[in-house]
């Protein structure tokens, strides 16, 4: 497989030579046109050959490697469950201006000093029960 590689990467290098000499002793944009374009077809056809062949070495290469390693073995990823225990505390909290009202020591009201006061008064002022610990 190789050889059609180095095949193909000789006859890009053989038209890009044959179309610079055709270019070479030319004068006029027009009649360098030929040429150019025969250089230019040498050029992509070598660089493909050279992009075939990296990929082939790619490929080499890998099955080289889980010949001598064997194969990758699949990672299975290990998931925390984090399971949310509702606040203990019996005594309500919340801020002026807040939709939520919480538990004395629920995390989202932590290190608050918000006033307690009675479920009803913050029911009363339009506020809910908070998500996390569900008073």
């Amino acid at each position: 497989m190789y050889a059609v590689y180095a095949g193909i990467a000789g006859l890009g290098a053989v038209l890009f030579v044959v179309g610079t000499s055709l270019v070479s002793s030319e004068t006029l944009y027009d009649d360098q046109v030929p040429g150019i374009n025969l250089a230019i077809v040498g050029v992509v056809l070598a660089n493909a050959a050279g992009a075939l062949l990296l990929l082939a070495g790619r490929r080499a290469v890998l099955a080289r490697r889980v010949r001598v390693l064997g194969a990758v073995p699949k990672v299975v990823e290990e998931v925390e469950v984090v399971t949310v225990v509702p606040a203990a505390s019996g005594s309500l909290i919340a801020g002026e201006g807040l939709v939520h009202f919480h538990r004395a020591d629920c995390v989202m009201a932590s290190g608050r000093d918000w006033p307690a006061v009675d479920r009803s008064v913050h029911e009363g002022a339009g506020r809910i029960a908070c998500g996390v610990c569900k008073p």
